[in-house]
C-alpha cells in the first residue's frame, strides 16, 4: 500500500507577511525598551555640625575616701559606729585598750623628770668645778699650787661643762619621748576626719590590730560625690577639664543628674589601656550611695563638620566604607562614602558627599550604574 505525500503550497506574499509578524522587533522598538527610566525617591545631603559625645559607665564613690587606722597596735576596746552611719567631723569612731599606752606615757614623763634632776646635779657640779678652778688659779699665781694641780682643776671644769651639756640633751630627748607617747595616746582613738559616712567596717571589738591596720573605710561628704569612668584613646582626645556631663543611675530611672569633668588621666592604665576620667556629680538633694553604677554622657567642646543622609540611602557597607546612589544628569551614579557614625535614622558621613547632593533613598535596591532614573523627591 502506497502513502501519498502532499505538498502544501503557500503563496510567497503570504509567507512574507508571516515572517514579519513572527520576527524580531524593529530597531526603534528595542531602543525604546532599553531607555525606560526607573522611578526613584531622592533626598538632599545636608550639612551638620556634630558635637562629639563620649559614652561610658562607672562606679560612684566619695570624692575623698580614706582608710582609718590606729597609730599604734593594740586590742580594740570599743567601736562606736556601724557601716553606713553618718558621722560628724571629730566624732570618736573606735578606741584601743589604753593601759599599756598610758604606762608608756607615764614612763616618758618619769624619764623627763629624771632628766631635769640630772641637769640640776650637773649645774651644781659645774659650780663646784668653777670654784676649784678659780682657787687653783690663785694658788698657782702665788706659787702655792703646781701647774699640774691647775691643769687638773681645768680638766674637771671642762668635764662638768660636758656633763651639763649631756644632761640638757637628755632632757630634750625625754621631752620628745613624752611628745611621742602623748601622740600615740591621742591616736589610740580613731576620730572622723570630716563629715562623712562609714563605708565599711573592717575590724571588730577585742581584735588585735597592728599599727596602720585599716579599721574603717571612710567617705567624706564635704565635697560632691564623683564617678570614675574609663575611656579609649579615640575618645580621650576630645575630653577636657570642665566639660559638662549627664549621668543616669538605675536607682533614679526618671532623673538625669548633671556633672562636670574634674580630672583627666594623662596616661593610660598599663593593664587595660584605657584612660580614667573623674566626673563630679551634683546630687541635687537626692541620696547617692557609694557603689551606684552610672551611665555617663560627656558633652565635649570638640565639633566636626559632617554630611547627614537617611540610613535608607545606604546600599552596601564594609566597616567604615559605604555605597550610595547619587543622581547626575538623570542617571544613577554609585558613590563610595566614608561613614563617621550611624545615629538614630541617619548616617553621618565624613567624606564622599558634598552638601546639596541628590541621594536615592527609595528604589535604590534595583539600580545599576548609569541607569536612567526619574526622581519623585
Amino acid at each position: 500500500m502506497k502513502r501519498t505525500i502532499r505538498t502544501l503550497l503557500i503563496p510567497s506574499a503570504v509567507l512574507s507577511i508571516l515572517l514579519i509578524a513572527c520576527g524580531e522587533p524593529t530597531a526603534p522598538e528595542a531602543d525604546q525598551t532599553k531607555t525606560i527610566a526607573k522611578p526613584v525617591e531622592t533626598t538632599t545631603a545636608t550639612p551638620i555640625t556634630y558635637q562629639h559625645e563620649v559614652f561610658a559607665s562607672g562606679r560612684l564613690s566619695s570624692s575623698e575616701e580614706a582608710k582609718l587606722s590606729f597609730k599604734t597596735g593594740g586590742i580594740i576596746k570599743k567601736i562606736y559606729v556601724r557601716e553606713g552611719q553618718q558621722v560628724r567631723n571629730g566624732q570618736a569612731l573606735a578606741e584601743l585598750e589604753l593601759d599599756e599606752i598610758r604606762a608608756q606615757s607615764q614612763q616618758a614623763e618619769i624619764g623627763k623628770e629624771q632628766a631635769a634632776i640630772t641637769i640640776e646635779n650637773a649645774k651644781l657640779a659645774l659650780q663646784l668645778a668653777e670654784r676649784d678652778y678659780a682657787n687653783a688659779q690663785g694658788l698657782y699665781k702665788d706659787s702655792v699650787a703646781t701647774l699640774e694641780q691647775l691643769q687638773n682643776a681645768e680638766v674637771q671644769l671642762d668635764n662638768a661643762r660636758n656633763q651639763l651639756a649631756a644632761a640638757e640633751k637628755g632632757l630634750m630627748f625625754s621631752k620628745q619621748n613624752v611628745d611621742i607617747a602623748q601622740f600615740n595616746l591621742r591616736h589610740s582613738t580613731i576620730t572622723a576626719p570630716a563629715n562623712g559616712v562609714i563605708l565599711k567596717k573592717v575590724a571588730e571589738v577585742n581584735e588585735l590590730v597592728g599599727p596602720g591596720t585599716p579599721v574603717f573605710l571612710f567617705g567624706s561628704e564635704d565635697k560632691a560625690p564623683i564617678i570614675r569612668v574609663n575611656v579609649t584613646d579615640k575618645d580621650i582626645i576630645f575630653i577636657q577639664l570642665g566639660d559638662p556631663a549627664s549621668i543616669d543611675f538605675d536607682a533614679y530611672p526618671h532623673h538625669t543628674f548633671k556633672g562636670i569633668v574634674r580630672e583627666v588621666a594623662s596616661m593610660a592604665d598599663p593593664y587595660t589601656g584605657t584612660f580614667e576620667v573623674e566626673i563630679e556629680v551634683q546630687a541635687e538633694g537626692r541620696q547617692l550611695l557609694t557603689g551606684f553604677i552610672g551611665t555617663v554622657n560627656i558633652h565635649t567642646k570638640a565639633s566636626e563638620d559632617l554630611v547627614a543622609i537617611p540610613i535608607d540611602a545606604l546600599v552596601g557597607a564594609d566597616e567604615q566604607t559605604g555605597q550610595v546612589f547619587t543622581i547626575e544628569n538623570g542617571k544613577a551614579v554609585s558613590t563610595n562614602v566614608r561613614i563617621f557614625k550611624i545615629e538614630k535614622d541617619q548616617i553621618l558621613l565624613s567624606a564622599g558627599l558634598t552638601p546639596g547632593t541628590q541621594v536615592v533613598v527609595r528604589g535604590n535596591g534595583y539600580l545599576e550604574e548609569s541607569d536612567l532614573v526619574t526622581s519623585n523627591q
